[in-house]
C-alpha cells in the first residue's frame, strides 16, 4: 500500500468511465490502494453516480472511437455542478494527433498509458483527492449529498433500496424508515435530506426514545416565558426548529401515547401551539419517522394510535440487516476498519476472521460491526485483527430448527446481557450502549424473561 493511500482514514471514491474498451483489472487494483471504484458505461450512469458518492477524482480510457463521447460526458458533468479532477488513460505515450494532445490539458489534470504504473497512477489519484477535499465547500453550509456517503453494497438489495431512497427523496410526503437497531436509518434519513429540495434548510434529529417523559413535550413543542416554573425564557422546541427543512423522528414507538395526538394534530395541519401559548405557529418541514419495533403490534398492545399509524405510514423504506446482504459483508467490514485506522498504522483481518464475519449474526448490524472492530484495532497488540480480538470466536450460525421468533429472542437475550455485563449492571449506560430508551431497554428484559 502505498504511503497516500494510508494516510486515508475512509474510502476515497474514484468514478471508472468505460464508454469504449474496458480498462483491464483497474478496480480490482486500485481497491487495494482504498479506492472504492465505481464504473461507468454511459453519460447517465455517470451522472446518477456523480449524484450519489462523493466522487472528486475519476478515470476515462481515451481511444480514438470514444475520444469525442468522453469530452462529451465530461462537459455534462461540469455543467451539472460535478467539478471532478479527471485522468486519462491512453493505450501508447501521447504523441498523437495534435488535436488530441491540445485537447488534453483542457479535460483531464493528467494521463497515464498502457501497461499502467500503478505506483505512479495511485499518487496522481491519491494527490488530486487530496487536494480536492482541502478545497473549501461551495455554497452554503448545510448538509448536500455530496458530503454524505450513500448506503454501501454492492448487492441487489442495497442497490435496488439506494434506488428508492433518490426516489422517495424528492417528493415531499412523510417516510417510515423501519428495520431492526444498528441498521442504518439515522444515515438513511439524513441522505434523503440532503438529496432533497430542503437541504438547504435544517436537518433536526429526535430520538424520542431518550427524552425524559416529564420534558418531551416542551422539547418537541416548545414553551413560552413563564409557562410552568422554571421557564425562565421562550423555547423553541424541536419541531419549530425544523421550520423550512426536515424533521427526523427516531424511535417514534417511544413516544408517550397522549403526545401523540398532539404530533398528528401538527401533521395535518402543519401547525402547533408552544406551552403556555394561544397563537398558532405554522410549520413546514418534512417529517421523517423510524422504528425498530412492530408498529402493528405496539398498536395491537395499546401503545401506539392507530389514526397516526396510518398517517405516517405513506412512504416505507425498510432497512435490511447485516444478515440479508451477507455478500457486502468484507466490503463493509474493510471499509470501516480502514476508517478506524490510524495514519500511522496498519491492519488487516486474519482468515480465520473473515471466516468469523461471514458466518456470525451481527444481532447488532453495522453499530456492532464497527463497534467490534473499533475495539480491536484500540486493543490488538499486532496488525492482524483476530477472530478472538473482534470478540466473535465460536459465534458461528447453526440452524437448530426453531423458528425464526425464538432465533430472535435468543439474540436479542445474548446482546442484552452483553450490554448489562459490560455497563457493570448500569441499565441506562446499557441502553445507551444499544441505542434504545430504557423503556425500550426494560420491555425486551422482560420479554426475554432475564432476571436483573
Amino acid at each position: 500500500m502505498t504511503k497516500s493511500a494510508k494516510k486515508s482514514c475512509r474510502p476515497r471514491y474514484l468514478l471508472i468511465l468505460e464508454l469504449g474498451q474496458q480498462i483491464t483489472d483497474i478496480a480490482s487494483e486500485l481497491a487495494h490502494h482504498n479506492w472504492h471504484c465505481l464504473t461507468a458505461t454511459s453519460v447517465d450512469c455517470a451522472m446518477t453516480l456523480a449524484k450519489q458518492y462523493p466522487i472528486h477524482v475519476a478515470i476515462a480510457q481515451l481511444t480514438p472511437t470514444c475520444q469525442t463521447q468522453v469530452f462529451s460526458t465530461i462537459t455534462r458533468l461540469k455543467h451539472a455542478g460535478h467539478t471532478m479532477q479527471w485522468v486519462a488513460i491512453t493505450s501508447t505515450p501521447c504523441n498523437n494527433t495534435t488535436k488530441f494532445r491540445h485537447s488534453l490539458p483542457e479535460y483531464f489534470i493528467d494521463y497515464h498509458h498502457l501497461p499502467l504504473d500503478w505506483h505512479r497512477l495511485d499518487h496522481t489519484l491519491g494527490h488530486a483527492n487530496g487536494m480536492a477535499e482541502l478545497m473549501p465547500p461551495t455554497g452554503n453550509s448545510s448538509i448536500t449529498a455530496a458530503t454524505l456517503p450513500p448506503l454501501l453494497g454492492k448487492g441487489k438489495l442495497i442497490r435496488d433500496l439506494n434506488a428508492k431512497i433518490e426516489r422517495v427523496a424528492y417528493v415531499d410526503n412523510t417516510i417510515l424508515l423501519s428495520g431492526e437497531t444498528g441498521t442504518g436509518k439515522g444515515l438513511c434519513a439524513r441522505w434523503i435530506h440532503a438529496l432533497s429540495a430542503r437541504h438547504a434548510g435544517p436537518m433536526i434529529s429526535v430520538n424520542c426514545g431518550a427524552l425524559p417523559p416529564s420534558l418531551i413535550h416542551s422539547a418537541l413543542f416548545g414553551h413560552e416565558k413563564g409557562a410552568f416554573t422554571g421557564a425562565d425564557q421562550r423555547y423553541l422546541g424541536h419541531i419549530e426548529r425544523a421550520h423550512k427543512g426536515t424533521l427526523f423522528l427516531d424511535e417514534i414507538a417511544d413516544l408517550p401515547i397522549e403526545l401523540q395526538v398532539n404530533l398528528l394534530q401538527f401533521i395535518e395541519d402543519c401547525t402547533i401551539e408552544r406551552i403556555g401559548g394561544s397563537q398558532p405557529i405554522e410549520v413546514d418541514c418534512r417529517i421523517i419517522f423510524a422504528t425498530h419495533q412492530n408498529l402493528e403490534t405496539a398498536i395491537e398492545e395499546g401503545r401506539f394510535r392507530e389514526d397516526l399509524y396510518h398517517r405516517i405510514n405513506i412512504l416505507r423504506l425498510h432497512m435490511p440487516s447485516l444478515r440479508e446482504y451477507q455478500e457486502d459483508i468484507m466490503l463493509l467490514a474493510n471499509i470501516i476498519l480502514k476508517e478506524c485506522t490510524p495514519a500511522d498504522a496498519e491492519f488487516h483481518f486474519s482468515p480465520s476472521a473473515i471466516q468469523a464475519m461471514q458466518a456470525y449474526d451481527w444481532p447488532g448490524n453495522i453499530r456492532e460491526m464497527k463497534n467490534r472492530i473499533q475495539r480491536a484495532v484500540v486493543m490488538s497488540d499486532t496488525p492482524r485483527i483476530t477472530e478472538s480480538a473482534l470478540g466473535i470466536a465460536g459465534h458461528s450460525k447453526e440452524y437448530s430448527g426453531a423458528n425464526l421468533a425464538e432465533q430472535r429472542t435468543v439474540i436479542d437475550t445474548e446482546v442484552l446481557l452483553r450490554a448489562i455485563e459490560r455497563n457493570n449492571h448500569n441499565i441506562s449506560a446499557a441502553a445507551r450502549e444499544l441505542n434504545i430508551s430504557r423503556t425500550t431497554f426494560y420491555r425486551l428484559v422482560r420479554k426475554c424473561h432475564i432476571d436483573l
